[in-house]
């Protein structure tokens, strides 16, 4: 949005307001040479022509071709396009004299059309590139916006969640002294818990967090899970590399393994199954999640889930990340590359 006055515009709304003040100045330079008529037909057809030229580039060609190994093949392609728009502008314009004014016609009029005409299309290529550098512009801003908000949405939910947490530490601290005498196995699961609440208060509101912080939280997480399921899991956990100094987002990985625990694990069955494979590369951070399917409704809803999670991962790396989710031979695998 672009605060204008005391109003808020949109960017498709900014964009329509600007072609209408556009197309009504050039219908009004027209209308000083021309009549209603031609007026009209000339601002449709140069409008026309410099919407395909600025969209063309900006939305389509620049993105897709302006690229390390394609660049000559996008300024062919720039090339074509004026080529086309300009033959098609002025073989227009002289089919409209040849039906309505024959006797205006010659061929170095005809000439003279074309090198202005092309040369106006040139000038608006380079207001496209114009255009669109002011789009990846405000696409910034609104994702840092975006991201501002989220954040600041995430601190008031766990303020809300402290409730005196320095009291329950406090608790959990006396209980676990006396379960150390009565079943050491009860205060390492309340340790764990501890652990897991700690991680909330101080690590979570943070912007980064280290990774090894991360996993030490969700090897505690899934120790508590497994206490609730009736039968041994089957658990697959790997770290691979270094990751002592590597930081991450908080609760980055967090809800792939919560997503397992709620939509891929049955309690009645056997063959529960959890993979969960962190490895630091020499440029990102991968990570590989995958379960059993136990229900198909099951893992749809844990499918929306990861959408939430991939709507943030866009906000903090844009396009830089690589999110792959596939079902197969009975498995729900997620995988996760995100640069260092």
């Amino acid at each position: 949005m672009v605060k204008f006055f005391k109003w808020q515009i949109s960017l498709n709304q900014l964009q329509w307001i600007g072609w209408m003040i556009i197309t009504l100045l050039m219908f009004c330079s027209y209308l000083q040479e021309e009549d209603i008529l031609w007026s009209s037909i000339f601002t449709v057809a140069n409008m026309l022509s410099t919407v395909l030229i600025i969209y063309g580039n900006a939305y389509w060609l620049f993105p897709r071709f302006y690229k390390p190994g394609k660049k000559l093949f996008y300024w062919q392609l720039v090339a074509l396009l004026l080529i086309v728009i300009t033959i098609a502008k002025v073989e227009f314009r002289t089919f409209m004299q040849s039906v309505f004014f024959p006797k205006d016609i010659d061929d170095s009029s005809r000439l003279q059309l074309y090198i202005g005409t092309g040369v106006s299309n040139i000038i608006r290529i380079f207001f496209s590139f114009i255009f669109r550098f002011a789009i990846d512009y405000f696409t910034v801003r609104r994702e840092q916006e975006l991201l501002k908000q989220h954040t600041t949405e995430m601190e008031l939910n766990l303020l809300k969640a402290q409730v005196q947490p320095h009291f329950l530490f406090n608790t959990l601290n006396n209980i676990y002294y006396v379960a150390q005498k009565e079943s050491p196995e009860t205060a390492a699961l309340l340790e764990k818990l501890s652990n897991i609440m700690r991680y909330f208060v101080d690590e979570a509101p943070k912007k980064e967090v280290l990774l090894a912080t991360e996993i030490n939280f969700i090897s505690d997480y899934i120790d508590l899970e497994k206490m609730r399921i009736r039968h041994p899991l089957k658990l697959d956990f790997q770290v691979k590399g270094d990751v002592s100094l590597v930081k991450v987002s908080p609760m980055l990985i967090m809800p792939f393994v919560e997503n397992v625990f709620k939509h891929g694990i049955d309690k009645r069955r056997t063959d529960n199954l959890l993979v969960l494979h962190i490895q630091r590369c020499a440029d990102s951070i991968a990570v590989e999640v995958c379960n059993r399917i136990v229900s198909a409704k099951l893992e749809k809803q844990a499918g929306s889930g990861l959408q939430n999670l991939r709507n943030r991962l866009q906000l903090l790396y844009g396009n830089s990340f690589d999110l792959t989710i596939t079902e197969k031979d009975d498995y729900f695998s997620v995988h996760l590359n995100i640069p260092l």
